[in-house]
């Protein structure tokens, strides 16, 4: 018997082809918009918002001379402010637990986000107004988070530029901030402070567009930015919450105006971890019931969008 086995005729019949996933049209979309997987269409509308914010910041820091009119204004407040207190304090040594120093470096850092990210409405409210809204409805981009990036960009550089002002000012004028109970205290509240002079633009924001988007409704709707105005002035920019009638005051911590000036200020002069984390939870609070508001406005209004202009 022979050791070798013959080898077996190779094989004639056909081979299967090899199965291909379908792959997904690149411009499915109805719109003529290419269609990205989800993470690569978030890169790439994080880089957009990225990109107005960091061109509003060169834009306005190319320009630093127009900064002169608004650092001149909060100098002379602070400086009014600081002769009114001592008035105030000159037959006494504390109110309501705020001391005269107290009271001055909560001005200084109150006012911070009235001159920095106070002026939202009359841009956007003039945006509605023209017709531009209609031609950046149609970009391939989220309305509210491209123009939050792209306000509040620019203003964030303003409000830089104004704190730092307040804090040479504040140092001229009555020394140092209030000293805190501890060493750690003293080395967080700065990031304490930053994160709710962030979180109160981010609300002036989104409450400011608010306002400005009542034009689909109203012409003329500069009356409801001067009540807004008023009452972010009243409860808790000119002075703390605390001065103010205790029913009031009582009333005030359920709206949103002491999230705008009232909370970081009084992280800057009474700092204390519970506090300081309360009024950052009832700012994100108010953050978010401010966007969900904002959404539903323009959602209402986009759809009887009319262009008078522009």
């Amino acid at each position: 018997m022979s050791r070798w086995r013959a080898s077996s005729p190779p094989s004639t019949a056909p081979v299967p082809a090899r199965r291909r996933t379908p792959s997904v049209p690149a411009t499915g979309a109805s719109n003529g918009w290419t269609r990205l997987p989800p993470m690569r269409s978030l890169r790439r509308g994080s880089r957009v918002y990225a990109v107005a914010a960091s061109t509003a910041m060169r834009e306005k820091l190319a320009y630093p001379g127009n900064f002169a009119g608004s650092m001149f204004t909060y100098a002379l407040f602070v400086f009014i402010f600081s002769r009114v207190w001592a008035g105030a304090y000159s037959g006494t040594t504390e109110i309501a637990g705020y001391t005269m120093r107290m009271s001055v470096w909560y001005f200084i850092v109150a006012e911070v986000p009235s001159f920095g990210f106070g002026r939202f409405f009359w841009t956007l409210s003039r945006d509605m107004k023209s017709g531009q809204v209609a031609y950046l409805l149609v970009r391939p981009y989220d309305f509210i988070r491209y123009n939050f990036a792209e306000k509040f960009g620019g203003s964030l550089v303003e409000a830089c530029v104004i704190l730092a002002e307040g804090l040479a000012v504040g140092l001229m004028l009555v020394g140092p901030p209030p000293a805190t109970a501890s060493a750690m205290a003293a080395m967080t509240r700065p990031l304490f402070l930053a994160a709710s002079l962030l979180m109160a633009g981010t609300l002036n924001y989104l409450l400011q567009m608010t306002i400005a988007m009542t034009a689909f409704w109203f012409e003329e709707n500069e009356a409801f930015f001067w009540i807004f105005q008023k009452f972010s002035l009243v409860v808790g920019t000119l002075m703390p919450i605390e001065f103010l009638p205790r029913a009031a005051a009582r009333i005030a911590v359920w709206t949103p105006f002491p999230y705008l000036s009232y909370a970081p200020a009084r992280i800057a002069v009474a700092f204390s971890f519970s506090d300081a984390l309360s009024l950052l939870a009832r700012q994100a609070l108010w953050i978010a019931v401010a966007l969900w508001l904002a959404r539903i406005v323009f959602a209402s209004g986009s759809r009887r969008l009319s262009v008078n202009g522009g």
